[in-house]
């Protein structure tokens, strides 16, 4: 193993919810893990002698919480979640990527601000570390967390997040809503709801608030679009997507025709691989082909634990749900779905 990967010691099992775990970690060394609110980690997973990599982000929050911690709900028919969940336990040692993920607090202001927190089950993950993170280090602030979930029993963190409105009541607004809950005016989330519930929270000025979502593709779109048509731009509007499969819509979009090779040089860690790759090749899969190792989790254009940087030469993403407009911008692509275009291509890992 080089210093893409790293090794931990899990330290303690939390029960959450029924089917839903937190995990408490620490390095092997004894030295601090360094991440950020709202980024991910993705561990590696051998099973019936076949590695899988899964994402999954910090519920704990840098600074706040003393050891870096990650929650797990155990997904429907979903064979890595549930080998974690009945296999796990304190003592054991894992090995994973370094944190990724971009997610997170481009910094904090002393000016007020509406923060608006949008999760749904257990996309409250990275919301519950951002939330730690804004309470705690901008009070200026003014933080609304809209959860959705069946019930209250299934609501992970019900009791932290009663403690933390207990603890920051001027800073802190939460709103359940429970699909499964008969008393409620308003049980699900929609365009109609959404609209309305923003206009009457927002404090400040709409052009400084900034939204934070994460939970069901369904979900996030419609809170997008909805933000989007109410006037908030790209740059207010953030989302973290927890891994679907692609693949069909990647076969839908296809390859380049150009089966040309391209020069691709990749910089990484120090070192300078230079690789020939056909032009309907994907440059993530080259590099594996070839025996570089390149983080990665998804191969499909959502997690973003491919990020690089393009610094000569063009490249052509057939997916990213990632990376915005203005980072792509600055060169950042996704070596996923990303098929170097030009002859001669440089990118930083």
């Amino acid at each position: 193993m080089d210093e893409l990967y790293i090794h931990l010691r899990i330290r303690e099992v939390i029960a959450e919810t029924q089917d839903a775990f937190t995990y408490r970690l620490e390095t092997i060394d004894g030295q601090p893990l360094a991440y950020q609110a709202g980024q991910f980690i993705t561990f590696l997973i051998y099973l019936h002698g076949t590695e899988y990599r899964r994402s999954y982000s910090f519920s704990s929050t840098p600074g706040i919480d003393p050891y870096p911690s990650v929650t797990i709900r155990e997904k429907q028919n979903g064979e890595i979640s549930r080998h974690i969940l009945h296999h796990w336990k304190a003592g054991d040692q894992v090995t994973a990527l370094l944190p990724s993920g971009r997610f997170t607090l481009s910094g904090h202001t002393t000016s007020p601000r509406d923060i608006f927190l949008l999760g749904a089950g257990s996309g409250i993950t990275p919301l519950f570390s951002l939330l730690k993170e804004i309470l705690h280090n901008e009070p200026t602030a003014h933080i609304k967390l809209i959860y959705s979930n069946t019930s209250t029993e299934r609501t992970i963190f019900h009791r932290h997040l009663q403690e933390l409105v207990q603890q920051f009541p001027r800073q802190l607004h939460i709103i359940h809503l429970f699909s499964n809950d008969p008393d409620q005016i308003v049980r699900r989330l929609s365009n109609l709801s959404l609209e309305p519930l923003v206009q009457q929270q927002l404090r400040y000025q709409a052009a400084d608030a900034r939204f934070f979502v994460c939970g069901p593709p369904e979900y996030m779109r419609m809170i997008l679009l909805t933000l989007t048509y109410m006037g908030f731009g790209e740059e207010q509007l953030h989302k973290e997507n927890f891994v679907v499969n692609t693949a069909p819509q990647l076969a839908r979009i296809g390859t380049p025709e150009d089966s040309s090779m391209k020069n691709v040089e990749l910089h990484l860690r120090g070192g300078v691989h230079k690789l020939s790759i056909p032009g309907n090749h994907n440059i993530l899969g080259e590099a594996l082909a070839q025996g570089i190792a390149i983080p990665y989790s998804c191969k499909g254009g959502v997690c973003g634990s491919c990020t690089a940087r393009c610094t000569t030469g063009k490249v052509w993403m057939a997916l990213n749900e990632v990376l915005t407009d203005k980072e792509i911008e600055q060169g950042f692509v996704l070596t996923c779905t990303g098929y170097a275009i030009s002859a001669e291509v440089v990118i930083e890992i």
